[in-house]
C-alpha cells in the first residue's frame, strides 16, 4: 500500500517536473522572439543597395539616365565635373506690393537694352546676351562678343552643320554611327549605358543629342563630321570667336548659329523641321521658356558647367526672335532665373511693339 502512494507521489512530481519544464520552454521562446524583433534596426531590404541597371542594347527610343548637361568634349580638352540642372521653373523676382503700378514695358529698343543693362549690372557673376528680332530686324547686345564657356549651346550649331550635309544627300538620317570607347564622355545622355560597339542611327544619335543633350552621341556626331570642318562652318556662318581647344563662344555668335537655323529652316522646312521640332522637346525648360506662355513655341539648346549657366533660342512669338544669353562665375539657381526674367521682359517687350503696330 505504501509503495503504492509512493509511486503515485513521484508520478505527480514528473508530472509537475515537466508541466515546469513546458512553461519555462514557452517562456524562453517568447523572450527570444521579443528580443529579435527589438532588434532588427531598420536591417534587411531597407538598407539593400539598389540593383544595378543592365546595359542598353536596344537603340531605339532609351530612357534617359541622368539629367545633367553639359558637355565639354573630350576631342578638345578636358574640364571638371559637370553639376546638375534641376527641372523647376526659376522663381520670379518680387512682384510690386498691392496699390502699385506693375512696372513698365519699354516702348523703344534703347530702353529695353538700357533696362537690362541695369539688370545684368545688379547680378552676382558676368552675363552677355545677344537679341534679334527676326521680322524687323532689330537688333542688340550686351557683352555679347565677350568670351564664355560654350557648354552644351554648341550643340546647336554642330546639329545645323550635320542636317545641312543631310538635306545636301551627303549624309543620310539612316546611315550607322557606332558607339566606340573614344566616344565616351561621362554627365548628360543616355548613350553612356550602351556596350561599346552598339550602333545607332544618324537619326537617333542626332536627336539625343538634343533632346537629351547626349555627350557621348555629340562626340559621335563630330567624329562623323570632322572638328575642323565644324570650325570652319561656325566661321563661315559668321562666328566672330574661333572654336578652339579653350571650348569658348559668346552670345553674338549663338544667336547667329540660331539665326541660320531659321533661315535653313525656311529653305528646307522638312528636313530643318525636325531639328525644330527636337529642339522644342528638350528635357531642360528652366531658362528662356521658364516664364513664357505656354501656348509659345521655343526651339532652344541649354549649356550648363560650372559655375556656367547658357541658352540659346527661337521664340515664335508673334514676331519670332532669337534670344542667346550667356554666364559664366554664377549661381546656378540664382541664372535660371536670371536668364527667365530678363527673357519675359524682352517677350514682353515685343508683344507690346507688335500690338503697338496695329497688328
Amino acid at each position: 500500500m505504501r509503495r503504492r502512494r509512493n509511486l503515485k507521489k513521484k508520478s505527480a512530481n514528473i508530472l509537475a517536473a515537466l508541466i515546469l519544464l513546458f512553461l519555462l520552454l514557452c517562456t524562453a521562446y517568447v523572450l527570444k522572439n521579443l528580443n529579435s524583433s527589438n532588434n532588427t534596426g531598420g536591417s534587411g531590404n531597407y538598407f539593400q543597395g539598389p540593383t544595378a541597371a543592365p546595359s542598353l542594347t536596344a537603340i531605339q527610343s532609351p530612357t534617359p539616365v541622368t539629367t545633367q548637361d553639359p558637355w565639354i568634349p573630350s576631342t578638345l580638352t578636358p574640364e571638371p565635373d559637370v553639376t546638375s540642372i534641376p527641372t523647376a521653373v526659376p522663381t520670379p523676382l518680387p512682384t510690386a506690393g498691392p496699390g502699385s503700378e506693375p512696372e513698365a514695358v519699354p516702348r523703344t529698343i534703347e530702353e529695353l537694352k538700357k533696362d537690362l543693362e541695369e539688370y545684368i549690372s545688379r547680378q552676382e557673376g558676368r552675363y552677355g546676351l545677344y537679341f534679334i528680332n527676326l521680322s524687323t530686324g532689330e537688333e542688340f547686345g550686351i557683352n555679347d562678343k565677350e568670351r564664355f564657356i560654350a557648354a552644351s549651346t554648341t550643340k546647336l550649331p554642330l546639329n545645323l552643320l550635320l542636317y545641312k550635309k543631310i538635306a545636301a544627300g551627303e549624309i543620310d538620317f539612316n546611315d550607322k554611327l557606332v558607339y566606340f570607347e573614344e566616344d565616351f564622355e561621362p554627365g548628360a545622355g543616355i548613350i553612356q549605358n550602351s556596350p561599346y560597339g552598339t550602333e545607332y542611327t544618324v537619326r537617333e544619335t542626332a536627336r539625343l543629342s538634343i533632346v537629351y543633350s547626349d555627350n557621348c552621341g555629340i562626340n559621335m556626331i563630330i567624329r562623323l563630321l570632322g572638328i575642323d570642318n565644324i570650325r570652319k562652318f561656325m566661321q563661315d556662318v559668321g562666328g566672330a570667336i574661333n572654336y578652339g581647344n579653350d571650348h569658348r563662344s559668346c552670345p553674338y555668335d549663338l544667336a547667329v548659329y540660331a539665326r541660320e537655323l531659321y533661315r535653313f529652316y525656311h529653305e528646307e522646312p522638312e528636313i530643318a523641321g525636325i531639328l525644330m521640332e527636337d529642339l522644342q522637346n528638350t528635357m531642360w525648360n528652366d531658362r528662356i521658356n521658364a516664364l513664357l506662355p505656354k501656348d509659345v513655341k521655343v526651339a532652344h539648346k541649354i549649356g550648363n558647367f560650372q559655375g556656367v549657366c547658357n541658352d540659346v533660342g527661337i521664340v515664335f512669338a508673334e514676331e519670332p526672335y532669337i534670344l542667346a544669353v550667356m554666364s559664366e562665375d554664377v549661381n546656378e539657381s540664382a541664372a535660371l532665373n536670371v536668364i527667365a526674367q530678363m527673357s519675359k521682359k524682352i517677350y514682353d517687350y515685343v508683344v507690346t511693339s507688335h500690338k503697338s503696330k496695329g497688328n
